[in-house]
């Protein structure tokens, strides 16, 4: 990578052949020792084999879904069924998780009615229930909601302990055979030099074969193609999930994974915990005191910082960060930092806390139009960035962890810096001749990569003849790894980092709002930052500090997710108007609205002046604000009294204030 960087602009001066061989090898370098070593095993012993067991640990599936109407209803009693027949040897409870029934109450109804009537057939291991909050929280809120719903029936009577191992699939996959008991197996099974068994497991993931190949004619269509160019994606990515692998993953399928449910719960208070790590305590640890230990914490519980864009990730972070200790999992931080250092070692070399199981298969649908697919690609491949975020205050005790995350930020960095290198510059470096003809020759050369791994990647799966279709999508993905997934990733990390954020929509503003989960977003912090100084310059109500470049609500700003449930951000005029908007309703019980609501605000644009006992105050200062209180309101700095309460107006009433006036 340092010679990437160097020479990346003399790239021409370096050995062409060299240059590419270099990059080809970088960006594809497990491809080169996962493949040739399935091949040697496959053909020194066969195919792999599973060791029987009696049963497996107790399981929790949960299903969150977003119920609105008939189709929703029918591919979540679709998935259902498939569940309920996946042979599972031990018990498992099965939730379907409806994220605020309240906006479709009929197919929730409709969705009781059928699971009360599926009740008598199901197997004596096997239970099925429904439940779902009134209000849309997100996904990760549905699935606490659904564990909180397990915990309630532990302590009814009804079962006789909370399950072991959490299961995570979508509300549209299928299971392929067996495949809850092959992820839970893999899950299970103990490293052989530490003892300890997998944290996470991530399945097998493919497009269902109706969905990317429905004849000729559909597969010259816009839906045929990106039917099969993202089944062709799935498969040949699968390769790099492998156990084996140089590296450790670095992430789950969120489509279907299973992790022990002594980690998954505490995942909530862990998200608490983080808040209150310090500077001071890590550099403490750093001189041989002990570091704060999420054991012995108070700290509560935050649910809303599991939600976001991609809560499977924040369930492999929480995986990595777990150690085996005692015959038990924790998650407190290693004891000096050279016990972090032999614990990330171990976990790069030996103790894998992330694990992959190709025979967990689950087949589920893609996006069939351009606009759906581009979002959730953005998603996908930049929503990584906020999620370390979360996590970076444990970073520094865990360095197994920061690993993880750096390699998931690397991976993003990846393909920004490295698609223009290896679409366009290397191919216009290693070919001569005219533009045309250097295109040409580039294309032809991704070509060919995309077969051998396509092929590979059939053979490795044993699919070849019943998914030999594949192949066809190769003439068109070079364009489509180019606008899908180095484009995307590109404006992800464009607006993610330095503009206002992607708006995915994925889980509601108040729950961002409560969870204070926050993005990078430059350009909306310089916003606001360049908001309150005008409203300091005209007024002198807003005394500088820290929260002029914040993310969450103040007395003066709206929160920087404000517009992300909506759609509707606010102007720059009415975010000028927004400290006045408050100032003006301070003596209204009500909610104060994040809008200035109509042009007659203009009107209590007019400074507050404030009594003091040496005259009267020629500083506008709004009053707080009524959503969220000024003690606990981040971003507000609270020994300076920047904010009017309400006992200040006795004090204006005081003989010393008469007198000075």
């Amino acid at each position: 990578m340092t010679w990437i960087f160097r020479d990346f602009v003399n790239l021409y001066i370096a050995t062409p052949i060299g240059g590419f061989a270099f990059a080809f090898c970088l960006m594809f370098f497990d491809y080169f020792y996962s493949l040739p070593r399935h091949f040697l095993l496959r053909a020194l012993h066969g195919p792999a084999k599973t060791r029987p067991e009696e049963t497996l640990p107790s399981g929790l599936l949960v299903v969150p879904t977003l119920l609105r109407g008939d189709e929703e209803l029918e591919a979540i009693k679709a998935t259902l069924e498939n569940v309920l027949v996946n042979g599972y040897p031990g018990e498992m409870i099965i939730v379907a998780s409806i994220d605020g029934y309240d906006e479709g109450s009929k197919a929730y109804e409709a969705l009781r009615a059928w699971v009360a009537a599926k009740q008598s057939s199901l197997a004596k291991n096997v239970w099925l229930y429904v439940t779902g909050t009134r209000k849309r929280r997100g996904k990760p809120l549905a699935i606490e909601h659904a564990v909180q719903f397990v915990k309630g029936l532990v302590a009814a009577g009804e079962h006789a302990e909370f399950p072991k191992i959490y299961f995570s699939t979508d509300a549209d996959a299928d299971m392929g055979p067996h495949a809850f008991e092959h992820i839970a197996r893999r899950l299970c099974r103990k490293n052989f030099i530490t003892g300890s068994p997998g944290r996470a497991v991530a399945g097998n993931l493919y497009v269902r074969g109706n969905s990317y190949w429905q004849g000729w004619r559909h597969f010259f269509t816009v839906e045929g193609q990106l039917s099969i160019q993202v089944a062709r994606e799935y498969l040949v990515t699968n390769i790099a999930r492998y156990n084996k692998r140089p590296f450790p993953l670095s992430g789950t399928t969120g489509v279907l994974y299973c992790m022990w449910t002594e980690i998954f719960l505490e995942g909530p208070r862990y998200m608490g915990f983080m808040r209150t790590l310090k500077v001071t305590d890590w550099l403490k640890w750093w001189v041989g005191f002990a570091p704060p230990k999420f054991s012995e914490s108070k700290a509560a519980a935050i649910p809303e910082l599991l939600a976001g864009d991609t809560d499977d990730t924040v369930s492999a972070f929480l995986a990595v960060a777990a150690r085996w200790q005692d015959g038990r999992f924790t998650l407190d931080a290693p004891r000096t930092p050279l016990h972090a250092l032999f614990f990330m070692l171990r976990s790069f070399f030996f103790d894998r806390a992330l694990r992959y199981e190709p025979d967990a298969r689950v087949y589920t649908s893609s996006p069939t139009t351009l606009k759906a697919l581009w979002k959730q690609r953005v998603r996908w491949n930049t929503a990584r960035i906020e999620v370390a975020g979360r996590f970076s205050r444990c970073f520094p005790y865990h360095w197994d962890l920061g690993i993880c995350a750096l390699g998931c930020v690397g991976l993003i960095m990846k393909y920004v810096f490295f698609g223009m290198f290896y679409y366009v510059q290397v191919p216009f470096a290693l070919f001569g001749g005219s533009f045309i003809v250097r295109v040409a020759t580039a294309f032809a050369l991704q070509l060919a990569v995309y077969t051998l791994w396509t092929s590979m990647a059939l053979v490795m799966n044993s699919e070849f003849r019943k998914n030999w279709r594949l192949l066809l999508a190769v003439p068109c993905a070079p364009p489509y790894i180019m606008v899908f997934s180095f484009w995307t990733t590109f404006t992800g990390v464009l607006y993610d980092v330095f503009l206002t954020g992607n708006i995915t929509k994925f889980a509601p503003e108040s729950t961002l709002i409560k969870g204070d989960s926050r993005r990078i977003a430059l350009f909306a912090r310089l916003r606001r930052a360049f908001v309150l100084a005008v409203r300091a310059t005209v007024y002198g109500d807003v005394p500088f500090g820290a929260f002029w470049f914040g993310w969450s609500q103040t007395a003066w700003t709206p929160s920087g997710y404000q517009g992300w449930t909506s759609g509707k951000k606010p102007t720059m005029r009415e975010r000028l108007r927004f400290g006045a908007v408050l100032a003006s309703e301070s003596a209204a019980p009500a909610a104060v609205p994040m809008v200035a609501p109509a042009p007659a605000v203009v009107a209590a644009l007019a400074p507050m002046p404030l009594a003091s006992s040496r005259g009267v105050s020629r500083r506008s200062v709004p009053a707080p604000m009524s959503v969220i209180p000024a003690s606990t309101r981040p971003g507000v700095v609270a020994r300076r009294s920047i904010a009017p309460t309400a006992s200040i107006a006795p004090r204006a009433a005081t003989s010393e204030t008469q007198h000075a006036a």
